[in-house]
């Protein structure tokens, strides 16, 4: 699921600097400008027909209906839009924007990001020394900067007085994957500590290039949903799968019936109410409490560090007729300590060792694995935040 999502990600950004490189392009043609139609004006606006005569020219396609493929990819990725959004790219007459220069790309939210990204990125290489090379360990890289120094010049040219906002801005580029830490070792902060834009915003590419980006991002979709469908053919017919452990590490096996539900798996609580009120922790009454996955204690203090190397992934999942797949540990933060290879949690990209930080938007950080289970209890579908060292968050 990880793996999918890399690709996703991998394939959005790709035709993202696709789409604004083709904007600059368009736009230095002089393809872009206020037309009219019926005495209406329509500002910075490009003609399809025309475009397409133009990326035929440039040899961006090999013909006019690989040009309307390529183009309509950039329309589903919010790249570009009909003007009165009222019709799919088509090789005629019509009126088509990027979402860039009427700022309806900001309906987006991965798209927000990505131009804030290309904005920071242009004005520092083109406004100031703020990037440069650095040699760290013996390593050289190139266009990097300091954490501070690009705060400073981002308040400096944007007029923007609040810090903390800008730190924020740089802090959601670095959970993107659009900048990095050279290291990988930290989060964002106003400090002196080296960063590096991750993509590479003038890397040269056509725009027939969309076209196999595309097709990878829905392979990765239809696997990811047939796989879906798979798992719980496999797991009402499997009687083999019907048994699969909850702690995935130990050798107990628990059928669908004796599965816990929410409440009491993710507590730490058998399913039964006799159970509940005699021993407290079903897996700790049959000897079978595994031992915690962490590879070292983790405070909630150093979670809420600025500079911690963690980073935020949000999850959607809905339960199933067995519950949410997953199982917590930890008196505060708590953690997850196994998460069912065929149930939602795992379909939803959860894995081990990811802390808890919210659950529909309550902050739990403070609170041990039994309350989290008991809010979560009283859910069918649930939204939730996870803290991730970001070299794991990577390998998603």
């Amino acid at each position: 699921m990880g793996r999918r999502k890399n690709v996703w990600h991998s394939n959005f950004y790709g035709i993202f600097i696709i789409g604004e490189q083709l904007r600059l392009q368009v736009q230095q043609q002089g393809l872009i400008r206020d037309r009219r139609y019926h005495l209406r004006k329509f500002k910075n606006c490009f003609v399809a027909r025309d475009a397409i005569d133009w990326l035929l020219k440039m040899y961006h396609v090999q013909s006019r209906v690989e040009a309307v493929r390529a183009m309509q990819i950039l329309l589903q990725n919010g790249m570009i839009h009909h003007v009165v959004d009222d019709h799919e790219f088509k090789d005629q007459n019509l009126f088509y924007r990027f979402t860039f220069d009427d700022d309806t790309y900001k309906l987006n939210k991965d798209l927000v990001s990505l131009y804030r990204g290309v904005i920071y990125y242009r004005k520092m290489k083109s406004e100031s020394e703020v990037l440069r090379d650095f040699y760290h360990k013996g390593v050289l890289y190139s266009e990097a900067f300091y954490g501070n120094d690009a705060v400073d010049f981002i308040v400096a040219t944007n007029g923007i007085g609040d810090r903390a906002s800008v730190v924020a801005d740089f802090r959601d580029l670095l959970e993107r994957n659009i900048i990095k830490h050279v290291t990988d070792d930290y989060h964002f902060s106003d400090d002196r500590l080296i960063y590096e834009f991750s993509l590479d915003f003038n890397r040269p590419c056509l725009l027939h290039d969309v076209l196999d980006m595309a097709s990878d991002h829905k392979n990765s979709t239809t696997t990811t949903s047939s796989s879906g469908v798979e798992d719980v053919e496999k797991r009402n017919s499997n009687p083999d799968l019907e048994s699969l452990p909850v702690d995935i590490s130990s050798s107990l096996t628990i059928s669908p019936a004796q599965r816990p539900s929410i409440d009491s798996a993710m507590s730490g609580l058998s399913s039964s109410p006799e159970s509940n009120a005699a021993d407290g922790d079903s897996l700790t009454s049959l000897g079978q409490e595994p031992k915690s996955v962490l590879v070292r204690p983790v405070t909630v203090k150093e979670l809420e560090n600025t500079s911690s190397p963690y980073v935020k992934k949000t999850f959607k999942i809905q339960c199933d007729e067995m519950g949410f797949g997953f199982v917590l540990r930890g008196s505060s933060p708590c953690y997850v300590q196994t998460v069912d290879p065929l149930g939602p949690a795992a379909v939803a990209g959860m894995k081990v060792r990811q802390f808890i930080s919210t659950v529909n938007g309550q902050n739990v950080l403070r609170m041990d694995h039994r309350q989290v289970g008991q809010l979560i209890a009283q859910q069918t579908q649930i939204n939730v935040t996870v803290l991730v060292y970001r070299s794991d968050a990577q390998r998603m």
